[in-house]
């Protein structure tokens, strides 16, 4: 009688299991960073776009502003044109209906405080407009 030389189903099964595993778990990292990176771009942009703002207020010489609809996830930037800014879903924002920015100078004219929450990296995000200087301050604080 000939033995023949293979794999029987356990192995095989066992060899299935450890390739799925490699596959898998790479894709679930990739989901964490992609989700984080989406965050930080947001942040990113929402920066750029209030500098850019203000700076269109001082050299147009007119009042631009920012808006926050209704649904808190959706931020547009009116200067000569109109940008849309979409909040990823990680974040939470505070309330806040527009800011101005003066003509000529930049200020925010409110002096309001903007708030993101971030749960998953228990962050709270907060920009504050200094006064008559135009810029702002990032503050960022762990949550309790």
């Amino acid at each position: 009688m000939k033995f023949y030389r293979g794999f029987t189903l356990i192995e095989s099964l066992l060899v299935l299991f450890v390739i799925t595993l490699f596959v898998a778990l790479p894709s679930v990292a990739v989901k964490e960073a992609k989700e984080t990176l989406e965050v930080m771009h947001f942040l990113d942009r929402f920066e750029k776009n209030i500098l850019a703002t203000q700076q269109a207020a001082i050299t147009s010489n007119k009042r631009t502003r920012m808006i926050q609809r209704d649904t808190t996830t959706e931020y547009y930037f009116y200067t000569e044109s109109i940008e849309k800014l979409v909040m990823p879903k990680d974040l939470r924002a505070s309330r806040i209906k527009t800011l101005y920015f003066n003509s000529g100078t930049g200020n925010n004219s409110s002096l309001q405080e903007l708030h993101f929450y971030w749960n998953k990296n228990k962050q709270k995000i907060t920009y504050r407009f200094l006064f008559a200087r135009g810029h702002y301050e990032k503050k960022v604080t762990a949550l309790n």
